[in-house]
């Protein structure tokens, strides 16, 4: 969700910013293990052993209620409305309430299968979440296509045996080492083709974009 369909920078920042200014912690360090994490995992990794459960309710409480320049990622809305009928859902280290919030401040339908980090036991890089989704939407998880703008998350579908797409939305190619790479929605191109779907994409790459035909049938 976060950096794939919702740009929420702005507010992960600012969220992150008082812990670490809190901490003595630079944020940048911060943000460069948080994202595609869930928040206990961040605060477990700067200081293991400790009892973060006030700290994450006092961050739970700040997420779920600052909505304040939360944005569809460019062509995230076309997107998702191409899909129509076709199955789709978000898996996200976020917890359902602030996922819900964010899905809906950006002016994103709100799909049928959510997977928070919250309802499951191992948040990404564990493909726990993907397969769960996969279940649910009643599709093979080889026959899934995952975007993810993260490599925790990049890794989580890989190891749940899907295909998967970086987006550039968050984290820089050489950060994300994966193939193939949109600069963001407005790079892909879904087709509905009977009960199948058709993906183009112009893949991103460091000497430039070239197309890319991903699969005929997803």
């Amino acid at each position: 969700m976060d950096g794939t369909l919702v740009d929420s920078t702005s507010v992960v920042e600012r969220a992150w910013g008082w812990w670490a200014k809190r901490h003595g912690i630079p944020l940048k360090a911060v943000l460069s293990f948080s994202h595609g994490r869930p928040t206990i995992a961040t605060m477990n990794h700067f200081f293991p052993g400790h009892d973060h459960a006030d700290e994450l309710d006092e961050m739970a409480r700040y997420e779920e209620t600052e909505i304040e320049g939360i944005l569809a990622v460019p062509g995230a809305i076309q997107i998702v409305s191409a899909l129509d009928r076709h199955p789709w859902a978000i898996v996200t280290s976020a917890w359902r309430t602030l996922a819900e919030a964010r899905v809906a401040a950006a002016g994103l339908p709100v799909p049928k299968v959510i997977v928070p980090v919250d309802e499951i036991r191992n948040g990404k890089p564990d493909p726990e979440g993907f397969l769960c989704a996969a279940e649910r939407l009643g599709v093979p998880p080889e026959e899934c296509l995952v975007f993810e703008d993260t490599r925790p998350g990049i890794e989580a579908g890989i190891n749940a045996g899907m295909q998967v797409v970086g987006i550039l939305t968050t984290m820089p190619a050489d950060q994300l080492r994966h193939r193939p790479l949109i600069r963001d929605f407005r790079d892909v191109a879904i087709r509905p083709q009977a009960d199948d779907l058709r993906v183009d994409l112009r893949d991103a790459s460091i000497l430039g974009l070239h197309h890319r035909e991903l699969s005929p049938e997803i």
